[in-house]
Formats: structure tokens, sequence, C-alpha cells
């Protein structure tokens, strides 16, 4: 199972789980100023909503966070480095 990140334009962001090819569930968030709460808060309801307990047995993938320097692109980045700690 892979959890897809994918940055959709300036205002949102779309979290994806995906089974082989295709999408279980999806959640589509905005980006604001508690964009860091909004993202834990919706991988944690996304996880629990399909009943997956095992984090470290998905795969994470982000998709279209080309500028490391901004903001966003580093908050997902630390989130996706504490989801694979073990």
């Amino acid at each position: 199972m892979t959890l897809k990140i994918i940055w959709k334009d300036r205002q949102t962001v779309e979290l994806r789980l995906v089974e082989n090819i295709t999408t279980i569930d999806m959640l589509i968030m905005s980006l604001d100023f508690h964009f860091d709460t909004v993202l834990v808060t919706s991988i944690d309801k996304l996880l629990k909503r399909n009943r997956i307990t095992k984090v470290s047995s998905l795969d994470i993938i982000l998709e279209g966070f080309e500028d490391e320097s901004s903001a966003s692109s580093m908050i997902v980045r630390t989130v996706v480095e504490a989801l694979k700690i073990k």
C-alpha cells in the first residue's frame, strides 16, 4: 500500500491511499497557516478510516514538491521522515 502526498497547486495538497493502481481513499486539504497540523491530522484520519495500524509498512511518495526550500515542502518532508521511524 502506498500513501501519495501530491502538490496540486498553490492552495491544495492531496493525500491519496493507493493499492496497486487503485485509489482506496483520498483527502484534499488546503495550504494555510496551520498546514503542519492539518497534514498530520489528515494522515491520521486517512489511516484510521482505512484501519491501517502499521505505518512502517506504507510506501510514501511525494509528487509535485519541487521547491525544496518552500515551507510546505519542508513540512511534508519532515512528516514523511517522522513516519519512517520505527
